[in-house]
C-alpha cells in the first residue's frame, strides 16, 4: 500500500506543532491518502491522562474523522445509482483502527493487522443521496482493545456511527486482529496449503472470458469491473470468477494477501449483478443498504477466486420482501471460495430505487 503522509491528529498535534509521530516509535502505516483524500482523524479520550502516550489506559478510545466525500474519484465516484459509496466509509474505518492501533494502543509495527468481520447498516437513505457538489462524512469513532497482553491487545473491536452532513444515516463495526509473526506465517502457509490443494490456473478471469457491462454491476467505467459473467447460474445461484489483477489495480492493496477491500467491492458488484437476474431489479438504481462480512483465513492473490450469490430464503420463485416505503429489497448471501475452500461468508440486502 502507498502510504504517504499521515493524517491531521486534531488539537494535541497543533500545539506540538507536528504530527503526532516519532522515529523511534512502533506504528502502524497511516492511512492512506491518495485514496481516502483529505481526511482529519481527532482524539477524544475520557481522561485526562489519555492526553499522555505514556500513561493510555488499556479501554476504550473514542476518536472523531471527517472527510469530504469525494466526488470526482476514479472508484468511489463511479456509481450509476445517486447515492454517495458505501464503501468510503468502511474503509475509512479500517484504515483509521489500523493507524490508532500503532499510534495509540501500541501494537508493535511487526504485527499483522487483519480484518476479522465488518458490518454496516444504512439507517437513513436520505442523507446518501448526491445532490450537492460536496458532502461531509464524520465518523464517530469507538476503538476497544481486547485480548490484551502485558497492556498489548491482540485484536480489537471497532464501532463508528455515520453521519453526512450532520444527520446520521448508518453505522460501522469491525474487528481486527494483530498476529504475531510467527503465528501469522503458520497461518498463510496453511491457508496456501489448502488453497494450492483444490485451486488450478491464474487469478484473472478464465480465458477469452467477457465481463458485464458496468451498469450491471453499478458502475459506470469498465476498469472498476472485477467480475466476470457467470460461469454457472440457475434459478438458486450464480457463481462469478474474480479478476484479482484487475482489482488490486483500482483497490488499497495489502502486500502479498488479497486485501480486504476487494470482497467488499466484489461483493457489491455481485449483489447488484444478482438482484438483476434473481429478482429481476435494475442494478443501475439500486443500493446496498446492509452488508456483513466474515473471513476466513487467507486468499491467496495468484490462485482463482470465485464470489457464489444465492438468495437467502430457499425460495427462488422470484419474490421479495418490500421495505416501509414499498421499495423491493433483494437478500442474498455470498461465499468466497478458492477450489473447494471458503475464505469469506457475507450477507447484504438491495434495496430498488423506484
Amino acid at each position: 500500500m502507498n502510504l504517504p503522509s499521515p493524517p491531521s491528529i486534531g488539537p494535541r498535534s497543533a500545539r506540538q506543532g507536528g504530527p503526532l509521530m516519532d522515529s523511534g516509535s512502533l506504528l502502524a502505516p497511516s492511512p492512506a491518502a491518495d485514496f481516502l483524500g483529505p481526511h482529519h482523524l481527532v482524539h477524544r479520550p475520557d481522561t485526562p491522562e489519555g492526553l499522555l502516550l505514556s500513561a493510555m489506559p488499556p479501554g476504550r478510545h473514542r476518536f472523531g474523522f471527517s472527510a469530504e466525500l469525494p466526488e470526482r474519484h476514479a472508484l468511489f465516484s463511479d456509481s450509476t445509482a445517486p447515492f454517495h459509496d458505501l464503501l468510503y466509509p468502511m474503509e475509512s474505518l479500517r484504515q483509521m483502527a489500523v493507524f490508532a492501533a500503532g499510534r495509540y494502543f501500541r501494537v508493535p509495527e511487526n504485527r499483522r493487522i487483519l480484518l476479522a468481520d465488518c458490518t454496516m447498516a444504512v439507517t437513513a437513505l436520505a442523507p446518501w443521496e448526491r445532490t450537492s457538489p460536496t458532502a461531509q462524512l464524520t465518523l464517530d469513532l469507538d476503538l476497544t482493545p481486547t485480548e490484551l497482553v502485558g497492556g498489548v491487545p491482540r485484536a480489537m473491536d471497532c464501532r463508528a456511527s455515520i453521519n453526512i452532513e450532520g444527520e446520521r444515516c448508518g453505522t460501522v463495526t469491525a474487528r481486527l486482529v494483530f498476529l504475531m509473526p510467527g503465528v501469522y506465517r503458520s497461518h498463510r502457509a496453511h491457508s496456501r496449503r489448502e488453497s494450492e490443494a483444490t485451486a488450478h490456473g491464474h487469478s484473472g478471469l478464465p480465458a477469452g472470458h467477457g465481463v458485464p457491462g458496468p451498469e450491471l454491476v453499478g458502475r459506470r467505467t469498465t476498469r472498476n469491473v472485477l467480475i466476470g459473467l457467470p460461469l454457472h447460474e440457475d434459478e438458486a445461484a450464480l457463481v462469478f470468477p474474480v479478476n484479482i489483477p484487475a482489482a488490486r489495480e483500482v483497490l488499497p492493496d495489502s502486500g502479498s494477501e488479497v486485501p480486504s477491500a476487494l470482497f467488499l467491492e466484489v461483493s457489491r458488484q455481485a449483489a447488484l449483478f444478482g438482484a438483476g437476474e434473481l429478482y429481476g431489479l435494475a442494478p443501475a438504481h439500486a443500493v446496498l443498504t446492509d452488508w456483513h462480512a466474515a473471513f476466513r483465513g487467507f486468499a491467496e492473490p495468484g490462485l482463482p477466486l470465485r464470489c457464489g450469490v444465492r438468495p437467502r430464503t430457499a425460495d427462488a420463485s422470484g419474490e421479495v420482501r418490500r421495505d416501509g416505503a414499498g421499495r423491493p429489497v433483494a437478500e442474498l448471501d455470498l461465499v468466497f471460495t478458492q477450489g473447494t475452500r471458503v475464505v469469506a461468508t457475507m450477507s447484504t440486502s438491495v434495496l430498488q430505487i423506484c
